[in-house]
């Protein structure tokens, strides 16, 4: 007997491709593969529809977990996948909670709270959704979007020679979680992990400008990710210049993004971005990744560090 846990996430997701991909509606842009789908509505517009959740023992414990804040979050992972297609209006969204039967109402309540308020603040209608009784604690949410299909950017533009560049925080929530284990609740690094900050400004500048050739949020860690744009391109990627972090840029929950820009264009990705950076090069298929370490060596001799 095979067991899941034996195939492993990326062969899953393999099949799942592979069985979804014959998918044929006349309203269907874009299946599973990227960090969102893409459908026509009418009036030259596409919604763009994603899913995440957040299960206890995998993304929080019960135990040191804020609830308020855990609303907070649920929502934002999910506007940044509606970030990462490009320039990205978010509409509405459908949430799911499951509790033990012993679950303290104050926690529900707390959830409640925290994902109403962003939804406020991000401008986001909440639908409604399910609640279910469950033995661990868990939650998901679709969040739905709508942008005009010119300003969409998928994860399988890059082509070898881009610049692999990035934006937003590298391994600033790992370093928060850590804290969080060890019964620290609140600074800088703690609200990295709680409350990540969907990159809606920039996903725009780097759509309409035309400046990058591919994009994806950097939720799963820095190689991970970047290795999500190379798979889905048919191209390798090399990390050069990592620039130093205060955690592991690898541990995930970032929720920054990831894009390739053309040697050409890097000059007006600055000037368009000032907030980007370099991390690296996209390179043919037989081109070997660095690592994060080999991409802090060369910062440093870079930088004199």
């Amino acid at each position: 007997m095979t067991f899941l846990s034996s195939i492993g996430e990326a062969r899953l997701l393999d099949r799942i491709y592979a069985r979804l991909k014959r998918q044929r509606f006349p309203f269907l842009l874009l299946g599973p593969g990227d960090d969102a789908g893409l459908l026509k509505i009418g009036s030259g517009k596409v919604l763009v529809a994603t899913h995440d959740d957040l299960v206890e023992g995998t993304h929080f414990e019960s135990r040191w977990a804020d609830f308020k804040r855990l609303g907070r979050k649920l929502l934002r992972v999910n506007l940044s996948d509606l970030a990462a297609m490009g320039d990205v209006k978010p509409l509405a969204a459908l949430a799911t909670a499951g509790f033990p039967g012993s679950t303290p109402e104050r926690r529900f309540q707390e959830f409640l709270e925290g994902l109403s308020a962003d939804c406020a603040l991000f401008k986001t209608a909440l639908l409604g959704g399910n609640l279910v009784r469950s033995e661990r604690v868990f939650f998901g949410l679709t969040a739905l979007g709508e942008a005009d299909p010119r300003f969409i950017l998928r994860r399988s533009g890059a082509r070898a020679g881009d610049i692999l560049c990035g934006v937003g925080p590298l391994g600033l929530a790992g370093k928060g979680l850590s804290e969080l284990r060890r019964g620290i609740k609140s600074g800088r690094a703690v609200r990295a992990f709680w409350e990540p900050e969907p990159q809606f400004k920039a996903a725009r500048v780097l759509a309409r400008s035309r400046l990058a050739t591919s994009l994806i949020d950097n939720s799963d860690g820095l190689s991970r990710s970047a290795a999500e744009i190379a798979r889905a391109s048919g191209v390798s990627y090399r990390l050069d210049r990592v620039p130093i972090a205060p955690g592991n840029p690898d541990a995930g929950e970032d929720y920054g993004l990831l894009f390739g820009v053309p040697p050409r264009r890097f000059g007006r990705l600055m000037a368009a971005l000032p907030s980007a950076y370099r991390i690296g090069i996209f390179t043919r298929r037989d081109g070997v990744s660095g690592s994060i370490q080999d991409g802090y060596d060369q910062f440093r001799q870079r930088h004199g560090r």
